[in-house]
């Protein structure tokens, strides 16, 4: 390469990543967010115990003692000498400046960071952009531990106005240590609403004086740690009441104190008008039967026991709660819930059909809508405003409305078509109660499968809207539920690192967004959460396997990959650990015989534990051509048209890449041999996940023909598994009985048809999920 050509690459980067990743000092740089800018200047300078941090304004004050406290994890304590009218001539100094004449590139919460040999110099428009603009020199000297800080400029603002982090406390309490723990976490990744999830079903966690039942009551339950979430029943038994909390006026001022003084807006959940049964249990009569169910220990579907939207008195009660919590909260946003209503107690309470014919409403999806507008008008003329779940467009959505999309983006993008601001946080990626690793070595979680890389894919502005529609998405937020965290640690675990990955893609600009250069931050990011004690996963170290067919040679081709930045991977094949002596993964690993594959990342010749476990069925169908009478479902494929018979059986995760599934349609597979065989029985898993829609099949038919027409019946199985069970399972249908002459397999395994009474999604079409047909 010629010295000429190898400097207009250097320069092209330049100009393509603004400096961002150019040269030896930027990959000792560990920022995130990434800036939007920042350029190598030379020089260097060297903070010290001693180094002073001073301030022209004395709104800084604040934040100066903040930056003196939070650089001093680090590198020991720092002095603040205060007030000074012309910082710039400070030297050998941090120096903390309010720009004077507003400077609309930055905007509010933008700044500029400078490090030259004669100090540090932090510039914005007002404290918000400081105080970033602190956090960013805190990463830095934690990027240099010897304090020496090479000579940048750094320009740096938001891209979303809204970057939010949500925390459920109804499911199960946490204490206010933790409260403040979790906002100095946000603040370390320049997020700005805490979502305050306080109130639900099974715990109403927020004083209110006017109705001292509401936490006497309401915020205590049974325990019942030994019974699966989903299976716990319903009890009325205060004495045995004993497991919950609530926070105190104090203590919740104290939260929102030191929530602004780290920028942070709190926004409460006063949920409305279902997941109240908590507040049912204290005070039963605004509920449309009157009746006292107690407050769940665990999970409720249908949620049918709600506010009544026919009683006068439902509404002095919700507004006597709103009028004290606005005292106690000042940001604008009250978030109302609106989600998940089971409306059939409004279709037979004589008060909500009442109503709806007084004021001409068509049905109860329009009486949810007049619920919800009334509450909004109530808020809207207390100088608030309200927002809401995306189940709040549903009969018509209230005029001054912001929508939180989480049923994906349609919601979203439903409501910005409309006009209204909207707060992205789908499932999809940003429900960080997910699994984000494998499900056989993670703690249990609710199901999905969201990964570290996969939050950072995130595009929270949807292709199909318009450049003015695109305008009203804020931003976006993770969502923490807690059914399956019972304590601050496995909250911790849950939400770090993904929470690095959402701060990016709110943060950074999209063009500036590269996963590799990501992953190789997060090295420094990990080290970061290491000091603060944080209880972070190491899903990112988990090894995963890509299958290949090679039906030509009947050989599994297995590709091993992980989310770590360049992962040293080390396997066996002989069912051991593997050790730093064990070979080293380059290349697509042949399998041609049944066996079991194991993996880890090693860093510094250490294992990191996260060892994947798979075991190869090399049967009589591997790599068989495969014929689906039905298709399945384009979004749960496997691994292809030789998924179901690849040697591979799935994991209880029905998005690990594994299973195929079909929606509402039986699984009928027909394998062909190719030639005739003599078998000894065959076998195919399915599962069930009954809060995703997935159910057993009800039987499984085995057939086998010499001639691919005429079929012969070998078996058929069924089970006795109900299809309430709410663990995840997977159960291996199968048949020992023996044929010969046989080339052709036909699998029928039929699908339970409709998700059952009861059920969430009670009339829909189920599914079914299989993984491996295996032939022996």
């Amino acid at each position: 390469m010629s010295k000429k050509f190898a400097l207009l690459v250097i320069v092209l980067v330049l100009v393509l990543f603004n400096g961002c990743r150019t040269d030896r000092v930027h990959e000792h740089i560990s920022l995130i967010p990434l800036p939007v800018e920042m350029e190598m200047v030379g020089g260097q300078f060297v903070v010290v115990p001693e180094t002073p941090i001073v301030y022209d304004d004395e709104q800084l004050a604040s934040v100066a003692r903040y930056a003196s406290a939070l650089l001093g994890l680090f590198d020991g304590d720092r002095s603040v000498d205060g007030f000074s009218p012309d910082v710039q001539q400070a030297k050998d100094a941090i120096r903390l400046r309010i720009i004077t004449d507003y400077d609309d590139r930055l905007g509010d919460e933008g700044y500029y960071l400078a490090v030259q040999p004669d100090g540090i110099s932090i510039s914005a428009n007002g404290t918000a952009g400081v105080f970033y603009g602190v956090q960013t020199l805190s990463q830095l000297l934690d990027s240099f531990e010897d304090g020496r800080i090479p000579g940048l400029h750094i320009t740096d603002y938001p891209r979303f106005a809204y970057r939010g982090l949500h925390l459920d406390v109804s499911r199960h309490f946490m204490p206010i240590e933790f409260i403040f723990r979790y906002i100095d976490y946000m603040a370390m990744h320049k997020l700005n609403v805490f979502h305050w999830h306080l109130i639900d079903d099974q715990g109403w966690r927020l004083e209110i004086k006017k109705y001292p039942k509401l936490t006497e009551v309401g915020a205590w339950r049974v325990d019942m740690p030994e019974v699966h979430w989903n299976e716990r029943p319903l009890v009325n038994d205060p004495d045995n009441a004993t497991y919950g909390g609530y926070y105190t006026e104090e203590e919740v001022r104290a939260v929102v104190e030191y929530a602004a003084a780290r920028h942070i807006r709190v926004m409460p959940e006063i949920e409305m008008p279902a997941h109240v049964m908590s507040a049912l249990a204290a005070y039963p009569e605004y509920s449309c039967t009157g009746e006292n169910l107690g407050v769940p220990p665990g999970g409720v579907w249908p949620i049918t026991h709600i506010y009544c939207a026919g009683n006068e008195a439902t509404f002095t009660f919700l507004e006597d709660i709103l009028l004290e919590t606005m005292e106690l909260f000042p940001y604008e946003y009250i978030h109302i819930g609106g989600d998940e209503a089971d409306k059939t107690n409004w279709k037979a309470c004589p008060e909500c059909q009442a109503r709806m014919e007084a004021e001409g409403l068509a049905d109860v999806d329009e009486l949810q809508s007049y619920f919800i507008g009334r509450i909004e008008a109530f808020l809207n003329a207390h100088g608030r405003q309200i927002i809401g779940w995306d189940e709040i467009l549903e009969g018509g959505l209230a005029p001054n409305a912001t929508v939180m999309s989480w049923r994906g983006e349609q919601g979203g993008i439903e409501a910005a078509r409309m006009g209204h601001n909207v707060v992205m946080t789908p499932g999809s990626h940003c429900y960080f109660d997910h699994y984000q690793g494998d499900p056989a070595i993670e703690p249990l979680a609710i199901g999905g499968y969201t990964t570290l890389a996969k939050v950072y894919s995130y595009e929270p502005v949807p292709e199909v809207l318009t450049e003015e529609e695109a305008r009203l998405v804020m931003g976006a937020q993770a969502n923490v539920w807690t059914e399956y965290m019972p304590t601050p640690d496995h909250v911790e675990y849950m939400v770090f690192p993904r929470l690095a990955a959402l701060s990016e893609v709110l943060w950074t600009p999209a063009e500036h967004r590269h996963w590799g250069d990501f992953s190789r931050r997060m090295k420094t990011q990990y080290k970061r959460y290491d000091r603060l004690g944080i209880n972070y996963s190491l899903s990112a170290f988990q090894v995963k396997v890509k299958p290949e067919i090679d039906p030509l040679n009947k050989k599994l081709m297995l590709n091993l990959h992980a989310e770590a930045y360049q992962p040293e991977i080390r396997y066996t094949l002989d069912g051991s650990d593997p050790d730093n002596h064990s070979p080293l993964y380059h290349e697509s690993i042949a399998i041609s015989e049944s066996g079991t594959l194991k993996a880890a990342v090693f860093v510094d010749n250490r294992s990191m534990q996260q060892v994947l476990k798979r075991d190869f069925i090399i049967h009589k169908a591997f790599a068989a051509e495969t014929k689906l009478v039905y298709p399945n479902s384009p979004h749960y494929d496997g691994h292809g048209p030789y998924s179901l018979v690849n040697g591979i059986r799935g994991t209880k995760s029905f998005s690990d890449g594994n299973w195929k599934g079909f929606s509402g349609h039986d699984m009928i597979a027909v394998i062909d041999l190719l030639e005739p065989q003599s078998i000894n029985g065959i076998s195919v898993d399915a599962l069930q996940t009954y809060a995703s829609w997935i159910f057993l099949p009800r039987e499984v038919r085995f057939e086998v023909s010499a001639d691919g027409i005429s079929y012969q019946l070998l078996d058929v199985v069924d089970h006795h598994i109900s299809p309430y069970e709410s663990r995840r399972l997977i159960h291996v249908f199968s048949t020992s009985r023996e044929a010969d002459d046989v080339r052709f397999i036909r699998v029928h395994a039929k699908n339970l048809g409709f998700c059952p009474p009861g059920h969430s999604g009670e009339g829909e079409p189920a599914w079914l999920f299989v993984s491996e047909i295996e032939l022996w």
